[in-house]
């Protein structure tokens, strides 16, 4: 069941029209950051905008700390339901936004105040589907074994007006695609015209959503500003202990990008190259697990994924000694 809480505030929207942007935050035990990542939305400069905060079941003090904000802002909308996952989460709020346009925050990350004002301007003035930005990492100094990077303003022009296959095809082609849904500012028409959701049951939901919303849009431009402000923490899906999850939602998304591809014959190549390297990344990072899950990560791939991932790797999987070599 969802509970709907609402406050007056210092905002004096009419809460039955339509704002220009949706901003969706699902929010699951994220007490310590979840109050600077709502109020960097809050104080955003373009302020007719609706802020739907969906609890997902938080068992801490999350709750609370968004109800005391929408008591300061009648722009938030707080519902609260069982815990149900980030997709279904973010397609409940799918579902409710009004806006002409979507963009998903995260609950635990920062948005720069003009970001939205920003992607608002130039999606209006060039009919875009969709515009993205880049990013960089809050906490450089945490000590995690990962390796992100979100800038693409080498391989991309701001000035030009892309084809998604074309844009998906050159940021693949120079090693810098990055799926983060939280880096895209997305046509709400656009979004429900090609009925793309998130993808439930899974992790790394975003490398399906966003390689389907590229490979369907056909007016998309970037702005060349690292707007959004990632944090690494212990305890977040991105900077978890790699485990069979992790490397069945690679499986699950790959079997759906190949039924996509091979009924849309014209993104075949560009995404059997990106599967390509999704998965063999994927495999290489699974060769800390024990044997047993290794054994049955290189079953699956002789078995059915063979055509993307290298011999080497599944060597190199079953047999850790060959990292020394």
């Amino acid at each position: 069941m969802i509970q709907i809480y609402k406050s007056g505030s210092k905002y004096n929207m009419n809460p039955m029209s339509n704002s220009m942007v949706s901003i969706i935050i699902p929010v699951y035990n994220t007490e310590e950051f979840v109050e600077e990542a709502v109020r960097s939305i809050m104080n955003q400069t373009l302020q007719d905008i609706e802020i739907i905060i969906i609890n997902d079941g938080s068992t801490d003090n999350s709750l609370s700390i968004i109800r005391k904000l929408a008591n300061e802002d009648d722009r938030i909308q707080i519902y609260s339901r069982e815990n149900k996952g980030l997709s279904a989460t973010r397609n409940q709020g799918i579902y409710l936004a009004k806006g002409k346009y979507l963009y998903f925050m995260d609950s635990d990350d920062y948005l720069e105040p003009d970001a939205l004002e920003s992607c608002f301007l130039k999606c209006e003035k060039n009919a875009l589907d969709f515009i993205f930005f880049d990013a960089n990492i809050l906490n450089k100094e945490a000590d995690f074994d990962i390796n992100i990077n979100y800038q693409r303003k080498d391989c991309t022009n701001p000035d030009i007006l892309y084809d998604g296959i074309q844009l998906f095809t050159l940021l693949i082609e120079n090693s810098k695609y990055t799926p983060s849904a939280c880096l895209n500012f997305i046509n709400t028409k656009f979004l429900k015209e090609i009925n793309l959701l998130f993808l439930p049951g899974i992790i790394h939901e975003d490398q399906l959503f966003s390689t389907l919303l590229y490979l369907q849009s056909n007016r998309v431009m970037c702005i060349h500003k690292d707007f959004f402000k990632r944090r690494l923490r212990c305890d977040s899906i991105m900077t978890r202990k790699f485990s069979l999850k992790n490397i069945d939602s690679y499986f699950i998304i790959t079997d759906r990008l190949f039924t996509y591809a091979s009924e849309h014959t014209e993104t075949r190549y560009i995404v059997d190259k990106h599967l390509s390297k999704m998965l063999n990344a994927a495999v290489w990072l699974s060769y800390k697990m024990p044997f047993k899950d290794r054994l049955y990560i290189a079953r699956r791939c002789i078995k059915d994924y063979k055509r993307y991932v290298s011999g080497k790797n599944i060597l190199i999987l079953l047999f850790k000694s060959f990292l020394k070599k």
